[in-house]
């Protein structure tokens, strides 16, 4: 009676779990068929967008370039004595002599006008046909006529281009004003270049950008404009890409079909494949399960019971699946061994937990990585994250405040963390304010989602005997994988969160491959930066440094450069590297002597010129500083005025105690302190008041926002900086409007890309001899006029 009673209760779990999970495995397998072929059309729709996207960037940029060589050109032609004499009636054989079709087929021009102030023809328009320069034809001629007056400007900079439309062929034609080659002479015509846009010449375009496109009328722009639509032609997708030429009544068009035509349909046929084949074992896999586990599973709960009769002390949990008849069979039997339970694991929380915060410790996640590398081997698709958290300046805090408020800090981070993550999640603390989570069913996706949501709670503010602090992290991010050994998941977060560290912290950084990359890259670049500084093969180039009220250059800033065979290495990171071997030292005293030869060379023509150099932490640490410095001075018989020195605010922060001394012996010496990126790090005024700082630099991430009417930071800035009786430099100045609004807040001193780049020393001799400060100051007047 009883063994038919069992056979029934399994006969009807068995149809039910089959008929449920049967439904469940189609509805599923419909809906991710669905969502997944939506999803892949529409990747392979924006693949496609981009793709006509960038063809019609290369054919715009190839415009450009051409247009601008067209443009230079005319500029050489109309600044010419020869021409000039000639529309004073002064060199009546100009045309034949000068515009032979040669010289015009060289340049790409198809055609000429020459005409005086008032736009009266000084000679009759011409134009080359069959090899020599006839009178343009009267058609072509009503075309062109009325655009002229809008291309006449008496500026001689300024070039004015049109493309008008004559038979349905583009003619791009642009004028200028006509003067000497000196260019201090009135203006006395106007001098236009015509270039026919006819199909030999798109044909060249097109063999050159390898893009079939085609030139259209538009409507004429300021700012170039792009559309790119998909089409049905009778069931056919097709693309059409416009894009308008710049200030030009033209744009370019491409057309075609689909660019993945066969991979899209490959795709969706191995999706359908994949989807039905999946159902399809899942259906039979249930079917076996339903009809063979069941009893397996009753079979188990037997051997469970008996092996706990013969040892009872042994610690067996049965499997709990709902709250069948099995289910509660499993929970008496669990019952019976809970003691035994509580008091195993009060053992092991003593071993797997931190002793400070309570949390687990590195033993506990090395326990845990090994049983989900055991997970993930039997089941592929079981996925967990790893979260290696490591604390920003926290240092500065254990330090600042004394190890009690450390410790205090530790626990309250540890209890944020434990509060955010799932039971079955695990927080862990590896040592010193180095934390890791361990996320389990999490994809890489839903765990960086987590990271960021961490990141906000761990940055709140809290209080500390009256202080009220904050706190930040850097996160990297490591997924579980086949053939990883938990040594190398440890590995790949630590990896992706020294990457959050060196993108400027508070960030989440996933593990990418190419972290291993970074971290052979670095490693030859170690080796070839050795070699480069063995051989001196660093360049310094320099950043002038203006007085835009006064119009003049008051000094440089020195950057370091670095050609590594054809690659530019970033400075930010051969400098890191440097710092990180040791080699900043050596750097550091390259950049002393390559400064201070070109200073003795500058200061001939240019006596009050200085330069600023930027310092190392290390470089205090490593070498006598004070002594390299003054030997570099001494060597070129250089004034210590002549030679800045610039440390960040964040090495002041970090070692203040440490570069002080150094710091005043140097001002002992004559030497001038800048404080570089002030605003960005952890300077409070009471610091600003004893060191010994002579200049602030305004970081560019507070001189941006002036172009949006936002001066409030740099207001301050420059408020805090006269009432210590500093100078003021605004760094990372581009635009007309920074200047303007700089000016206006008293800060005149200015660096940046809006008047000069970085540049070797001989372009820079080049500017310091071409840039007069005449020319300086009228550009300042321009600009004030401008915004007045």
């Amino acid at each position: 009676m009883a063994i038919a009673q069992n056979q029934t209760i399994t006969s009807s779990l068995g149809r039910w779990m089959l008929y449920a999970m049967a439904a469940l495995l189609i509805c599923v397998g419909a809906c991710f068929l669905w969502v997944s072929s939506q999803l892949i059309n529409a990747r392979f729709d924006n693949f496609d967008a981009k793709f006509y996207e960038q063809q019609l960037m290369r054919v715009n940029g190839v415009f450009e370039q051409n247009n601008l060589a067209f443009e230079a050109s005319l500029v050489d032609y109309a600044h010419w004595d020869d021409t000039q004499q000639f529309v004073l009636g002064n060199n009546p054989n100009h045309i034949n002599e000068d515009y032979t079709p040669e010289a015009l087929d060289n340049i790409q021009v198809n055609g000429l006008i020459i005409t005086d102030l008032n736009g009266k023809l000084v000679t009759p328009a011409l134009v080359k046909q069959a090899g020599v320069l006839v009178p343009m034809s009267e058609d072509l001629w009503a075309s062109l006529q009325p655009v002229l007056p809008s291309l006449m400007s008496p500026d001689q900079t300024t070039v004015t281009s049109k493309i008008v439309w004559h038979n349905n062929v583009g003619i791009l034609i642009s004028g200028v004003a006509i003067t000497n080659s000196f260019k201090n002479a009135p203006t006395s015509g106007y001098l236009f270049f015509i270039r026919i846009l006819d199909e030999p010449l798109l044909n060249g375009l097109r063999a050159l950008t390898l893009v079939p496109f085609q030139l259209v009328p538009s409507q004429a722009t300021a700012q170039p404009t792009s559309l790119v639509i998909q089409q049905d032609n009778n069931g056919n997708k097709q693309w059409l890409a416009t894009q308008t030429l710049t200030g030009l009544a033209a744009k370019t068009e491409v057309q075609g079909g689909t660019h993945l035509k066969a991979e899209r349909e490959l795709t969706f046929t191995l999706l359908l494949l994949s989807v039905a084949g999946l159902t399809l074992v899942s259906l039979i896999g249930n079917y076996w399960i339903v009809h063979f586990k069941v009893l397996n599973r009753l079979h188990l709960f037997s051997t469970l019971a008996d092996q706990y009769r013969q040892e009872p002390h042994s610690l067996i949990r049965w499997p709990l699946k709902g709250h069948d008849e099995l289910d509660n069979l499993a929970q008496s039997l669990n019952e019976f061994i809970a003691e035994v339970e509580i008091r195993h694991n009060d053992l092991r929380h003593i071993a797997h937990h931190d002793s400070l915060t309570g949390i687990g410790n590195r033993r506990l996640l090395q326990t845990k990585l090994d049983i989900n590398m055991q997970q993930h081997a039997r089941t592929p698709d079981f996925t967990s994250t790893l979260l290696l958290i490591d604390l920003d300046g926290f240092k500065l805090f254990n330090d600042g405040l004394g190890h009690a408020a450390g410790d205090y800090i530790l626990k309250l981070i540890a209890q944020r963390m434990a509060s955010l993550v799932r039971v079955d999640d695990t927080v862990v603390r590896l040592g010193g304010d180095e934390f890791a989570i361990l996320l389990e069913n999490t994809t890489p996706d839903s765990a960086h989602s987590f990271a960021e949501q961490l990141l906000k709670h761990i940055a709140k503010s809290f209080e500390y005997e009256g202080h009220k602090l904050n706190l930040h992290a850097s996160i990297g991010i490591a997924s579980l994988k086949y053939g990883l050994s938990k040594e190398d998941v440890i590995r790949n977060a630590d990896l992706a969160m020294y990457e959050a560290k060196r993108r400027g912290k508070n960030q989440v950084v996933a593990f990418k491959i190419n972290f291993l990359d970074i971290v052979s890259r670095r490693m030859q670049l170690e080796q070839a930066l050795r070699e480069a500084l063995n051989e001196q093969e660093l360049a310094i180039w320099f950043q002038p440094i203006i007085d835009a009220q006064k119009g003049c250059v008051i000094g440089l800033e020195a950057l370091s450069r670095w050609r590594l065979s054809s690659e530019f290495i970033p400075p930010n990171e051969f400098i890191s590297i440097a710092e990180a071997s040791g080699m900043i030292t050596k750097l550091g005293r390259q950049v002393f002597d390559k400064v201070g030869a070109a200073l003795q060379e500058l200061r001939i023509d240019y006596p009050q010129l200085q330069c600023n150099v930027n310092l190392s932490l290390r470089q205090f640490r490593d070498s006598d500083l004070t002594k390299d410095i003054i030997e570099c001075i001494e060597k070129y018989h250089l004034p210590p005025c002549a030679l800045h020195l610039e440390l960040t605010e964040s090495m002041i922060a970090e070692s203040e105690t440490e570069i002080l001394p150094t710091m005043q012996s140097l001002v002992g010496h004559g030497f001038k302190f800048h404080l570089d990126d002030f605003g960005t790090g952890y300077s409070s005024l009471e610091r600003l008041k004893n060191l010994p700082f002579d200049t602030l630099k305004i970081d560019r991430s507070f001189v941006v926002p002036l172009g949006q009417d936002d001066h409030v930071m740099v207001k301050n800035i420059i408020n805090i900086g006269r009432e210590l009786g500093m100078n003021l430099i605004a760094e990372g100045v581009e635009t007309e409007v920074e200047v303007h609004k700089l000016l206006q807040l008293g800060c005149h001193q200015i660096q940046g890309y809006y008047f000069a780049r970085p540049m070797p020393l001989d372009e820079l001799k080049i500017w310091l001899a071409t840039t007069h400060p005449q020319h300086l100051a009228a550009h300042k007047s321009s600009q004030l006029s401008q915004h007045q």
